[in-house]
């Protein structure tokens, strides 16, 4: 029988006394940053912190956005990708809320309505073998879905659950899924420890995307769960959208590219590959059909991801050697 990482029924005592902190990892767009703020000052559960890291600032508006924001605690930092900047928040919530049960990630562009951290601060509590969990997350109009939790589909390139279906309902039942959008994702601190992986969280040579279905998928494999409580809900305007990806910045573009095998490479597992092999070639195939009929600006993120492969392989062996370790303990 696999060792199970959950927390012990001693740390669910102190948990359940614990409140949860709010970490935004923000990057100049202050108006979204406002919207963003005030939907958390709404919250029915309130949050014992809130922390924004401001990457790469404009002092003025940041001036501003304080004088706004008074209850909120802001720093000032270089921009090292959101990896790195949700590393520098849990840091932070590990050094001055080291009681905290619960760290709620947010992008800035995230609107919740006033009972999501209650409802899923509740559903996550009640579940110690989850450490990390998500809500229904809406696109502006509040009707269309942009995710309902992230699966793994068998070309192994992760996508959001009803991404643009109208919501009708159809994920309305609270599950377990592969992933969590790293737009609002909601982090058991006492699982923190068991997740980080050669000193880090999130993965920062991802810099941004994918960094949430690496540590997701990492979980997994960890004997971690990921919930999705759908009464839980949230506006996501969502920066990148398959219809606007031209406008997305190339250099932006290049990096969701090389993420995708980096997080292949740390986490698929060799009976997983075997299995899936024919299909993922034939996706890869497409792929680089697209890249060269539509998208050659992307050709440069083979040749990055080749120079990642390195470092994924060493942390793979990370992962696996804290996974071989475990069921030692216990006896497998």
């Amino acid at each position: 029988m696999a060792e199970s990482p959950h927390a012990e029924p001693d740390s669910l005592g102190n948990e359940a006394a614990g409140g949860y902190v709010v970490g935004v990892v923000h990057y100049r767009s202050y108006d979204d940053l406002d919207r963003c703020l005030a939907a958390v000052g709404d919250q029915k559960l309130r949050p014992a912190w809130v922390f924004v890291v401001d990457g790469d600032s404009d002092p003025e508006q940041l001036a501003a956005a304080r004088e706004r924001h008074p209850g909120v605690d802001f720093e000032a930092v270089a921009n090292r990708g959101y990896a790195a900047g949700a590393n520098h928040i849990l840091a932070r919530v590990a050094e001055q809320r080291p009681d905290a049960a619960f760290c709620l990630l947010l992008n800035p562009d995230v609107e919740l309505e006033p009972e999501f951290a209650e409802r899923l601060v509740a559903a996550t509590r009640a579940r110690p073998e989850v450490a990390i969990a998500t809500g229904k997350l809406l696109r502006s109009d509040g009707r269309t879905l942009d995710s309902a939790g992230i699966e793994l589909p068998a070309h192994r390139r992760p996508r959001d659950r009803g991404s643009q279906q109208l919501d009708r309902g159809q994920f309305d039942s609270g599950e377990y899924v592969f992933a969590a959008s790293g737009a609002a994702m909601l982090l058991r601190c006492a699982a923190l420890t068991d997740l980080s992986l050669d000193g880090e969280i999130f993965d920062e040579d991802f810099f941004l995307y994918h960094e949430d279905t690496d540590l997701s998928w990492r979980a997994g494999r960890l004997g971690w769960r990921v919930w999705y409580e759908p009464s839980a809900r949230a506006l996501h305007a969502r920066g990148w959208r398959r219809a606007d990806r031209f406008r997305v910045p190339v250099a932006v573009r290049r990096h969701s590219f090389k993420n995708h095998y980096l997080q292949l490479v740390k986490n698929e597992t060799t009976a997983g590959l075997l299995r899936g092999l024919p299909l993922l070639l034939a996706w890869e195939v497409l792929r680089l059909g697209f890249v060269l009929l539509r998208d050659r600006a992307l050709l440069p993120a083979y040749a990055d991801a080749w120079r990642g492969i390195g470092g994924a392989t060493r942390k793979r062996r990370l992962l696996v050697k804290r996974i071989v370790e475990r069921r030692a303990r216990v006896g497998e």
